[in-house]
């Protein structure tokens, strides 16, 4: 439930930043922390469950 919480946050995030109208490179930086929190939240979530 946390998990999917977390994925939801994330993705809001990411939709919002897009949208916005900032400066590129703040957006950028923003973009791929986002994304990489992302990857890692998924890669974790992923390794938790057994085989």
């Amino acid at each position: 439930m946390v998990v999917i919480i977390l994925f939801l946050l994330i993705a809001y995030n990411l939709i919002s930043m897009i949208h916005e109208k900032t400066n590129s490179v703040f957006k950028d930086i923003r973009f791929w922390l986002v994304l990489a929190s992302f990857f890692l939240l998924l890669w974790i979530a992923v390794k938790s469950y057994p085989v």
